[in-house]
């Protein structure tokens, strides 16, 4: 596995809408591979080695999980909001970095200390409302002199590690190990074949980057790459999220309880006799929380078949997440399968 390619795209900072740091990184890579390379009006990374009429196209959003700031006081501390589905609890005193005009300002995420809390307070459920980011500035002015102003956003400054012999973590796993799986398929792309990396995810019921594009392409099938909630560790029962680490990417039939997309069966069946003829390991999944770019395209237009392969991830929408090198190499390994196939 190339980790220092994996890092890159960890570490970038990418709040939905704003991408562009992913996207370069991936039309760099792209490009690498002798791809032609586009950037939509939306934000999407587009690359093929050539095009026609309904192209197989394959999608990773590139967007990741933040903040953005909503309010600055006049001792200079920010009140912010959530931009994507952020489960509060995890967001109490993290480190985080403010994009601003300036350049990146370095913040803490605040709240208030348990010495001095009533007992009632204590057991309360931690809520975004009652945080706020301290940046280090003694009034608005000087935190506004630092660059921070209303809109910018705010990512989580969490550093890419190996944990183990096979795994590691790192910030944003949801969906950088998407973005890594497209970036390794680039090599030998064969024709009419879209790669893409999609923009606002995270922001939508469903993604919105993958639907414009989808909508202008009219793909004859569209492949969600990214990833999915694994339930392998302690305080999850295997019934909430039957998914495990090292057992091969999640091949979705269902998602969002059929909110999202269904898998279309023929496309799925197919999924399935291509790993199962190729050895790959594989999961079946279907869950009733949370969709996919699939879910975006399979109803635009006349209808587009759809389905998801996601590699299981750790605490997924969180400010750190765990994945496993075999996994991301059977999906890429799966995946070109699916090219070949097609």
């Amino acid at each position: 596995m190339d980790y220092e390619l994996m890092k890159k795209l960890s570490e970038a900072d990418g709040v939905s809408s704003q991408e562009g740091a992913v996207a370069k990184l991936l039309a760099a890579e792209f490009r690498k591979k002798g791809l032609k390379t586009e950037i939509d009006n939306f934000g999407n990374v587009l690359a093929y080695k050539s095009i026609g009429k309904n192209p197989l196209m394959l999608g990773a959003h590139m967007d990741e999980i933040g903040l953005m700031v909503k309010h600055i006081d006049e001792k200079g501390f920010i009140r912010f909001i959530k931009i994507g589905g952020i489960d509060d609890r995890t967001l109490i005193n993290q480190q985080v970095t403010i994009s601003t005009g300036n350049g990146m300002v370095a913040g803490v995420i605040g709240s208030k200390p348990p010495h001095i809390m009533k007992e009632e307070e204590r057991k309360a459920a931690v809520e975004a409302k009652g945080l706020f980011i301290d940046v280090g500035a003694t009034d608005r002015k000087e935190a506004e002199e630092l660059g921070v102003e209303i809109g910018n956003t705010v990512t989580f400054n969490t550093q890419f590690r190996r944990m183990g012999k096979k795994m590691f973590s790192g910030k944003a796993l949801d969906n950088r190990l998407g973005c890594y799986v497209l970036a390794k398929l680039a090599e030998g792309l064969p024709a009419n074949v879209v790669l893409m990396g999609t923009s606002q995810e995270e922001v939508s019921t469903f993604g919105k980057g993958a639907k414009t594009a989808s909508f202008r392409l009219d793909p004859r099938a569209f492949v969600a790459v990214d990833t999915t909630v694994a339930g392998d560790h302690p305080e999850v029962k295997p019934e909430e999220a039957p998914i495990y680490l090292g057992k091969g990417p999640a091949i979705a039939l269902l998602e969002a309880g059929g909110r999202g997309n269904v898998a279309d069966r023929g496309l799925a069946g197919k999924t399935i006799r291509i790993a199962k003829r190729n050895k790959i390991k594989f999961q079946l999944e279907v869950f009733d929380g949370g969709a996919t770019d699939a879910a975006s395209v399979h109803n635009v237009k006349s209808g587009i078949p759809s389905i998801a392969v996601c590699i299981p991830t750790r605490y997924i929408h969180s400010t750190v997440s765990v994945a496993h090198e075999d996994d991301v190499w059977a999906e890429t390994m799966l995946l070109k399968g699916m090219l070949k196939e097609f």
